[in-house]
């Protein structure tokens, strides 16, 4: 079994066997982010600007789609979607604030047709409609391509957010 197919399959049975207390939220519900964040590549140093639209199924179930522009040192700038399936759990901490672990899996399409599947995760502190997470993002592009190398991306994400339903 490939690397890519247990990740899918953790995810999926943490998925399954996830269980959280009923929130006062109706779901499907949105939530909207735009974040930088910064790593090293083969192709040397870079930079990202994200734009994200979250759909959340349940408290611990999230949708996300995220445009990016990536800025790089030693080649062409690009920009692409990176599309993903993320499991958290939202800690409440009292007053409109809570701690929101999360991790999942994903795809990247790009501009430059150097698609490639991730794994991601992160936290984020939510103060009432407003949040800051920080978050990091393992591309593996050798899975695709073997002469290219993985990329380890950090981010800082700040966020509102917008209700609504299906």
């Amino acid at each position: 079994m490939s690397s890519l197919r247990r990740v899918m399959l953790c995810v999926s049975v943490f998925v399954l066997f996830v269980s959280t207390a009923s929130l006062a939220e109706s779901y499907p519900s949105f939530s909207y982010d735009v974040g930088v964040g910064s790593g090293f590549s083969t192709h040397g140093n870079f930079a990202e600007i994200q734009a994200a639209l979250n759909t959340h199924f349940r408290a611990w179930l999230t949708w996300r789609n995220s445009a990016f522009y990536r800025i790089e040192s030693e080649r062409d700038d690009y920009f692409g979607l990176d599309t993903s399936i993320l499991a958290g759990h939202r800690f409440p901490l009292g007053d409109g604030m809570s701690l929101e672990p999360r991790a999942g899996v994903g795809y990247r399409v790009t501009s430059r047709m150097e698609h490639a599947p991730f794994g991601e995760g992160g936290v984020t502190f939510r103060a009432s409609a407003f949040s800051i997470g920080l978050s990091a993002k393992y591309i593996l592009y050798n899975l695709i391509e073997p002469s290219y190398g993985n990329e380890l991306i950090y981010s800082v994400n700040a966020s509102g957010r917008l209700r609504g339903t299906f």
